[in-house]
């Protein structure tokens, strides 16, 4: 039972739990209510879902396998997939994820839709490589990519509907989707500069390139309030342009995201150690959720 809590805790379940949901309800509240008839059935579209889930698990897994002296500074006490898998094995589980998402991305394209959709999956999985292997101790680039990762959740969802209108600048669900992919690629953004500071000790001894190492705490703190304050005009902005169409949205945004984001900014502001950008990284994690949970309202 304790190794099974441990092999939880290292594919960062909880961060997969979301990653479905998001597809889930991308799917459910964005795509469906704008079309007559859907490519896939329902279930076709869960298996789906489940081959990002696995490339995300073998992108934690190869992930915590080139930061294991990383996490031996930042996170002393907790259990490194070392402690849970042999070496050898690591490489082994994260082809064999990698291989079976594409298998179940495969069959599916081939027979209902375009099989060039396959690449969006290849995509993912070398971005989370290339990342793990250089991009995490890279200027910015790091950051970058898993933002861009994160709206790909998004995107990746509505490229397997060929019947949604997803660049069609003038279908009102197209626009929510751009809109929340923009949210999660800023909110992802924010929160990934926060962990570089929280793990600047582990950082350091690694000779990474993150953006408190190079330009410091308080310029890093700096690029996070710039963040922010994009993020308020955006919201403001979607405020505006949705308030006369669905006040609900308007409302449940302004209250769990707007509201809170003000709070961060106090909490970031106030943060001296490793445990206080912990505690904010933990809080963007709940803001994330509740903003993607909005599109119930949608």
């Amino acid at each position: 039972m304790t190794k099974l809590k441990a092999i939880f805790t290292i594919i960062r379940f909880p961060n997969l739990v979301f990653i479905f949901l998001t597809q889930v309800l991308t799917y459910f509240f964005l795509i469906l209510p704008s079309i007559s008839t859907p490519t896939l059935s329902v279930l076709q579209f869960i298996l789906f879902s489940f081959s990002t889930v696995l490339i995300a698990t073998a992108g934690y897994i190869i992930n915590d396998y080139f930061d294991i002296g990383i996490d031996a500074i930042n996170k002393p006490k907790r259990v490194t997939i070392e402690n849970i898998f042999k070496r050898r094995s690591i490489i082994i589980w994260h082809i064999v994820l990698n291989l079976i998402a594409l298998i179940i991305v495969v069959y599916f394209t081939l027979n209902y839709i375009k099989l060039r959709l396959v690449g969006l999956q290849l995509i993912s999985i070398l971005l989370l490589l290339v990342y793990s292997t250089t991009f995490k101790r890279k200027l910015i680039i790091g950051n970058f990519t898993i933002a861009v990762l994160t709206a790909f959740t998004l995107i990746t969802t509505v490229m397997y509907e060929p019947n949604f209108q997803w660049m069609n600048p003038n279908q009102e669900h197209a626009k929510l989707l751009w809109t929340y992919c923009l949210f999660a690629f800023l909110i992802t953004f924010i929160r990934e500069i926060v962990k570089d500071i929280e793990d600047i000790k582990g950082d350091v001894a690694q000779n990474c390139k993150t953006i408190p190492l190079v330009w410091g705490i308080t310029k890093a703190k700096q690029i996070i309030y710039s963040l922010l304050v994009i993020m308020f005009i955006f919201l403001i902005t979607i405020g505006i342009y949705f308030f006369n169409t669905n006040l609900p949205l308007i409302i449940f945004i302004g209250l769990f995201v707007f509201i809170p984001l003000f709070w961060i900014w106090k909490k970031i502001k106030d943060a001296q150690h490793a445990r206080d950008f912990h505690q904010v990284s933990t809080y963007v994690k709940w803001i994330t959720l509740l903003g993607i949970l909005s599109m119930v309202l949608v």
